[in-house]
């Protein structure tokens, strides 16, 4: 039973017990019936008005507590509890949820204090901006990157920021290629703020063009050298003989045009890897693509397609990843027996393309997919990179692993659904 029926039932019993008590009294002195009667009954609705009224102040008083403790967790404090003259454990019990509001206060804004000093010394760009993209806060690194006031209140628009349509992601003409911006959201006390960050990557950029410059001028080098040396080691054998014979001629002319056509395809596949458009997503047949991508690998190769029938992509560009994917099983291939394992699934809203083959594996996975490297003699390094890139470009992640306990390698392509 809860306390508040325990009190209902206190005051009826202690009404009753009167009223019985006023009957007993009377009926000894003799009354009439009808007075008897007259005095329950005034007994009765005086007690009534009387308990009705101390079970109101009681139930009112708690009321207002409560109402009151309620106000002071969702950050309210410009409130106060109306009670009706309560003294005593009342008084209290107000008073110790007074001082439980100031110290939440106390500790949030500290909290809020601590927050900002440290977002004051962060090197990078930070600006708050609430639901009605009006600015919070920017920090001195925000500040000295655009050279502007930002005053507190005005909107991103009076700032100079620009909101993308789709996803309100607030950004700003000054942040240029040099640098990457980053939007967050979360709540405040019911308010949805929009942070902004915006990091200076010039330098990390201007490294990593450094390192890509080299390793170009080191590999363009390493293939222009394997082409031409042999050729100029031919054609001075040729010319060497004073009347070289047909057979020599047609042969050296003949290893010049292969090697010709090989630079020429790593040219070729070079620009591929450079020009990659947006792709252009659909969904299209699983099979036919598969079909024409296997036109590369000889006839006897066994190739088991299972799993869904559609596929979702660009369908040129997965053809050309097709096609590199099967060129480097069959590069790889031990011997004539090659099978291919390929699955296409979706799950998670995620769609799923694993290629797996039994040939000798990769021997080393950490540079797999590093344009230029490659291990094998006829490889030029850029079909992996080409198909990581085109996976990228899906939104997606290319993985590269080794089968444990089979042989060859197993390929698994992903990228979410539209």
């Amino acid at each position: 039973m809860t306390h508040e029926r325990k009190l209902q039932l206190g005051l009826f019993i202690n009404a009753s017990l009167i009223i019985l008590l006023s009957v007993i009294i009377t009926s000894q002195f003799q009354w009439s019936t009808l007075a008897i009667s007259t005095l329950v009954f005034v007994l009765f609705l005086t007690l009534a008005f009387v308990s009705y009224s101390y079970y109101e102040l009681w139930r009112q008083t708690l009321m207002n507590l409560t109402s009151y403790t309620q106000l002071l967790s969702e950050g309210v404090t410009n409130v106060a509890p109306l009670l009706n003259n309560t003294n005593g454990l009342i008084d209290e019990l107000q008073l110790e949820i007074n001082n439980l509001a100031t110290s939440k206060v106390m500790q949030s804004d500290s909290t809020s204090k601590t927050l900002s000093a440290l977002m004051d010394e962060w090197p990078i760009a930070v600006a708050l901006f609430n639901q009605h993209q009006q600015l919070l806060y920017r920090n001195p690194a925000m500040l000295e990157t655009l050279k502007l006031p930002l005053l507190i209140g005005t909107t991103a628009a009076q700032s100079g920021f620009t909101a993308h349509d789709n996803n309100g992601e607030l950004t700003h003409p000054d942040f240029n290629q040099q640098w990457q911006t980053q939007n967050l959201w979360f709540n405040d006390d019911e308010q949805r703020i929009q942070m902004l960050t915006a990091t200076n990557i010039g330098q990390s950029l201007r490294a990593h063009e450094s390192v890509i410059q080299e390793n170009l001028i080191r590999v363009f080098s390493h293939e222009l050298r394997n082409s031409l040396t042999p050729m100029e080691s031919m054609t001075d054998t040729l010319l060497s003989q004073k009347s070289p014979s047909p057979q020599n001629t047609k042969l050296v002319l003949t290893r010049i045009n292969q090697r010709s056509k090989h630079l020429l395809e790593f040219i070729n596949q070079y620009a591929d890897l450079s020009r990659l458009s947006q792709p252009n997503l659909r969904w299209f047949e699983f099979k036919p693509l598969i079909d024409e991508s296997k036109t590369v690998l000889p006839n006897h190769t066994k190739v088991i397609v299972k799993g869904e029938k559609r596929c979702f992509g660009d369908v040129t560009q997965l053809s050309m990843v097709l096609i590199n994917l099967f060129k480097n099983a069959f590069q790889a291939a031990a011997d004539e027996d090659l099978a291919l394992n390929i699955a296409l699934y979706h799950d998670n809203g995620l769609q799923f393309i694993e290629v797996v083959d039994n040939g000798l594996g990769f021997t080393n996975l950490k540079n797999a997919t590093t344009p230029f490297y490659t291990t094998k003699q006829e490889g030029s390094g850029i079909g992996l990179a080409l198909s990581r890139e085109v996976v990228h470009q899906h939104g997606g992640q290319l993985i590269i692993e080794n089968r444990g306990n089979a042989a060859g390698a197993k390929i698994t392509l992903k990228w979410p659904i539209h």
